[in-house]
């Protein structure tokens, strides 16, 4: 139901990255810009009001470097600026850089950790349960994924030539979306 948002916000962000979007532009309250992104994914409230652009401006700063995937360290970057308040926000850190890498990153939320049955807020438990869960419900997984093919390889018409790897985006945005509905039990 939300994939075509999720591929059209990924999209943007990778755009965004390779200078074809203006800052202003995609701070703006738009459909399909960061600042809706950060309210479609319910993350707003996480981070100083009326400060997107300074949000966006320390995730590009991040993902520069080469460590773009460590989302308990950009969570602890923005914890130590203005942005959270001093709040360790993994949740934000999560999804702020699945935009960036969908190809390695699910995002991780309190729905997603109840299903994997974790307390602790950090992505990198987090990571280790998403293996284990991934290998506990390969079946699941695989003929949710053909059951799916169909419509998302139409959603991905649009999508195919400005987004690589669709196969991998498309299992991970799968993933996330059992992890929401089996929240639980932790498993089908």
């Amino acid at each position: 139901m939300y994939y075509y948002e999720d591929l059209k916000y990924i999209k943007m962000f990778q755009d965004f990255k390779a200078n074809k979007i203006p800052l202003k532009d995609y701070v703006a309250k738009n459909k399909g810009t960061f600042y809706f992104f950060l309210i479609e994914f319910k993350v707003t409230r996480n981070f100083t009001k009326g400060k997107t652009d300074k949000l966006l401006l320390e995730t590009i700063e991040f993902i520069e470097n080469n460590n773009a995937d460590n989302v308990d360290r950009f969570a602890e970057r923005l914890s130590e600026t203005d942005l959270t308040r001093g709040n360790k926000t993994t949740s934000l850190a999560s999804k702020i850089l699945f935009l960036n890498n969908p190809w390695n990153i699910i995002p991780m939320d309190i729905l997603t950790r109840k299903a994997l049955k974790q307390n602790e807020n950090n992505y990198s438990i987090y990571k280790v349960n998403l293996d284990k869960y991934r290998h506990k419900n390969k079946t699941i997984i695989e003929e949710c994924l053909h059951y799916a093919k169909p419509l998302a390889t139409i959603i991905e018409c649009e999508f195919s030539d400005k987004l690589k790897d669709l196969n991998i985006i498309r299992e991970n945005r799968i993933v996330d979306k059992l992890l929401w509905t089996t929240k639980e039990n932790g498993s089908w």
